[in-house]
């Protein structure tokens, strides 16, 4: 595995859309970096966040325990911008629509949409995983061995 973000790159399998296939990449310091602040953006201005909704109903009802709080923790998802992952990991895919990437300071503004912001929830939520899956995968280690079945296979 390399260093370079543009040199890590994979085809996978839409499991929940056969036969459709993207080609994603790892994220480099930067994206990574940028998928956080936006995160942090979107809670600090009010929108609306991956499963806070649900978290939210359940603190009002007084009804979130200790394990709703140790699932919402182990998220490896939790704390990035699902979005901004899929908008800087996604290379390519199987379907007609085009990937127009945004700059900066379209995705900022947001005044522009493209194929990522049509996808669906579980789309989304897939595609964000797997690039991050690539990217820090430490994240994902439930056990020590699972830790050290990685360090061997890289």
């Amino acid at each position: 595995m390399s260093i370079f973000a543009s040199q890590t790159s994979v085809t996978i399998p839409i499991p929940f859309d056969d036969p459709h296939t993207v080609t994603i990449r790892k994220l480099t310091g930067r994206e990574l970096e940028r998928a956080q602040a936006e995160h942090m953006r979107s809670m600090v201005g009010g929108r609306s966040v991956r499963g806070w909704s649900g978290a939210f109903q359940r603190i009002l009802n007084g009804l979130a325990t200790p394990a709703d709080a140790q699932q919402v923790l182990a998220d490896p998802l939790g704390g990035y911008d699902r979005t901004t992952i899929v908008r800087a990991g996604l290379i390519s895919w199987s379907y007609p629509q085009a990937i127009a990437p945004l700059t900066p300071s379209e995705a900022v503004d947001r005044s522009r949409t493209d194929a990522v912001e049509d996808l669906d929830d579980e789309a989304l939520e897939f595609l964000a995983t797997e690039i991050l899956r690539r990217t820090k995968p430490g994240l994902f280690h439930t056990t020590a061995a699972d830790a050290e079945a990685e360090k061997k296979s890289a």
